[in-house]
This record gives C-alpha cells, structure tokens and sequence, in this order.
C-alpha cells in the first residue's frame, strides 16, 4: 500500500454544505478580483459533481455580469452534443437573460482541430494573460482537466512551460479533448479541485504515484481539497 501524501482536505458528508461553503470562498475569491480590477476570470471544469456549485454561485452571486466565465478543457465536439462541457455549463447558468453572461467555449472550428486551437489561443488570450479562479475535478484515472496519463500528447503538455491551450487524446469517446495548459491552471490566483468517493481521496493521497492530479499539487502547494464522501 502507497504512502500517504499529508494534504488540508476540507470534508464534507452533504453535497448541500459542500456547495454552500465552496460557493462562497469562491465569491470571496471573485470579489478581490473585481475590487482590484473590475472583473473577475474564472475557469470552469465539466462533469457532474460541480453542477451544482455553478448553478449555486448562479443562484447567489450579485456580480455575475462581471464574471469572465471559461473552460478548463473541453471534448472536440459540436456544442449540441450531450458530451459539451459548454453545454453543460451554459445550462447552470439561467439566473439572468443568456446575453448578460459572458461565457467563452473551446470550440470554434468543430472540422479542423488544428485550426480550432489556434483560434482558441486567440480567444483565450485574456485568461492566458490572468485567470483569478480555476476549478478542477479530477478522474480516477488521476487526471485532470484534459491532461491524462499514458497519453502522448499529455506528457508534453505537463512538460510544457507554456501558458497556452494544447490538443490531448482521452482514453475514453469522444477521444479528442482540447485542454488548458498545466502553466495555465496553476497560474491562477485560486486554485479549487473538487473530489467525491473514497477510491478518488486513495489515489490523491498515494504518494507513490505520479498522476497528473499530483503533479499539479507539487506545483500548486496552496490548492483548496474539498472532498464529498459517497
């Protein structure tokens, strides 16, 4: 059995407290942004277990017209299609009339991947630029955003200096993904991953492991771990 990486986890049994209490660090988070700036950049990972913290900070967050809204990754699909991570983060987002968000995808040219990601560096030069908040999740695999092990192309994004966006290959449909760089995630003022079930806590605690999920928290030693039991 691997040893024990020694993390601060806040832990929680209640999805309802857990969402409550990373709501508002994160506002408390936004609102230092706005203060200093006049808005705040914020980028936002798909899957299930985060929904409803964004249709939460939707519900109680008094600037989101100020709110700069992005994608940590995306898969290389259309945004009808029901594996967009767009998709879905568009749809926690109802509070307001659609045109009072500012909500940025990843995908420009759905026929040419290649294009696609140079037009994505252009439209995500902003967060390339500064990024207040990133949001992570993370896979049981110990991957996150788009970056996974035993991928090529996700090796040398996390060799990578780069702050940028890169192409990756899952190992799970739809194949391609689209993801922001290791630089980028960690360059951000806040850093949150959010985790649920104890086989994800195992893997992000075994030190005898080097998944991508642990060589963002040797580069990123402040993280904030909120961990939901299942």
């Amino acid at each position: 059995m691997g040893n024990e990486i020694k993390l601060k986890i806040d832990k929680f049994q209640s999805e309802e407290r857990l969402v409550d209490s990373i709501v508002g660090s994160l506002i408390s988070d936004l609102e230092k942004s706005i203060v200093e700036t006049g808005k705040a950049k914020i980028l936002l990972s798909g899957g299930s277990t985060p929904g409803p913290i964004y249709r939460a900070l939707d519900k109680k967050c008094s600037f989101l017209e100020k709110l700069k809204i992005g994608l940590v990754d995306e898969r290389y699909v259309a945004l009808d299609s029901e594996f967009s991570n767009e998709r879905l983060i568009k749809s926690c987002f109802t509070k307001l009339p659609s045109d009072s968000y500012t909500i940025q995808g990843m995908v420009y040219d759905v026929q040419d991947e290649a294009r696609n990601i140079e037009l994505l560096k252009s439209e995500y030069q902003d967060f390339i630029n500064r990024t207040d908040v990133v949001i992570l999740g993370m896979g049981t695999d110990g991957h996150i955003a788009s970056i996974f092990p035993n991928d090529i192309k996700s090796t040398a994004v996390l060799n990578s200096n780069q702050k940028s966006v890169f192409s990756t290959k899952a190992p799970n449909y739809p194949e391609q993904r689209i993801t922001c760089s290791l630089d980028m995630i960690t360059s951000a003022n806040s850093v949150y991953l959010i985790i649920a079930g104890d086989e994800k806590l195992k893997i992000l605690e075994n030190s005898d492991l080097s998944l991508p999920i642990h060589i963002v928290i040797k580069k990123r030693n402040d993280i904030k771990l909120y961990f939901l039991a299942k």
